[in-house]
């Protein structure tokens, strides 16, 4: 699967925005520490500035298009509220009296936020099959963090992990002590929408 994915996710290491002080769409500074090329999209691997408590999350990613830095827009601006009014547009298209107008608004600005909106999937996604037992991983919303403890592939190599067995720290544990209950090893199984490898970063 590796080998597989290694076609379509590289490192960009001379990318302008490595290093640099940035915002993200939802206004959260960060730093960009490394930048992928993902099936064309250049994707940036953020480390958050701000705490979890503040609304950070230790270790996200973003299309680097929607990054700004230096007080300078980004290349695409207004992403949050784009995606508020692709929401509307969608809620139209159910309702009673929608038009073919209706439609193609919705097609048209789905297509424009399209690469944007699966920049984050693609790359966390790629980072994740790649990973291997001992690999260590963030979990989103919980602010927590784990080491994976093994891999079972899907006998398809070519589908997506989907889930991983995570050993939880300590702390995690400690904060959910009804966890060791169920799993006295520390050994959950979790989705891997809400995880991030760590790559070393943090």
């Amino acid at each position: 699967m590796a080998a597989q994915l290694a076609r379509v996710i590289r490192v960009v290491s001379d990318s302008p925005w490595l290093g640099k002080d940035v915002t993200d769409h939802l206004d959260r500074p960060a730093i960009v520490r490394r930048v992928y090329d993902v099936n064309g999209q250049h994707t940036a691997v953020l480390t958050s500035a701000l705490p979890a408590i503040e609304g950070g999350e230790a270790i996200s990613g973003e299309h680097v298009d929607l990054l700004s830095t230096g007080g300078k827009a980004p290349v695409f601006p207004g992403y949050q509220d784009k995606l508020s009014e692709l929401a509307d547009l969608e809620s139209t298209l159910h309702s009673v009296g929608a038009t073919e107008e209706d439609a193609l608004h919705f097609r048209a600005a789905h297509q424009a936020l399209k690469p944007y909106q699966l920049a984050e999937y693609h790359l966390r996604q790629a980072l994740i099959d790649q990973a291997e037992p001992g690999d260590r991983v963030y979990l989103t919303g919980k602010d927590w963090y784990g080491t994976i403890a093994d891999i079972d592939d899907h006998p398809l190599h070519d589908l997506p992990r989907m889930a991983l067995r995570i050993r939880l720290d300590d702390s995690a544990l400690n904060e959910e002590p009804h966890l060791l209950e169920r799993h006295p090893d520390g050994i959950i199984q979790l989705p891997t929408l809400m995880m991030w490898p760590t790559l070393n970063l943090i």
